[in-house]
């Protein structure tokens, strides 16, 4: 059973999409994402509201990154 932050890191990985460029368009670090991925720390609403911005954005095709 799928629970709380698990579907980003499977949305990543079935996406082919990397920490980093998650972290760069939210302004973190890579390994603030992927330590709230794996439910190790939490981060701010705004952290959580800029990576869904970014699979939303993903997803609409205006996603540009290295």
């Amino acid at each position: 059973m799928i629970q709380g932050r698990e579907p980003y890191q499977l949305w990543r990985k079935r996406n082919r999409v990397r920490l980093i460029d998650v972290a760069k368009y939210c302004g973190c670090s890579v390994s603030a994402i992927s330590q709230w991925e794996n439910n190790l720390i939490n981060i701010s609403d705004e952290l959580v509201e800029n990576y869904n911005k970014f699979i939303k954005e993903f997803e609409d095709g205006k996603v540009k990154y290295d």
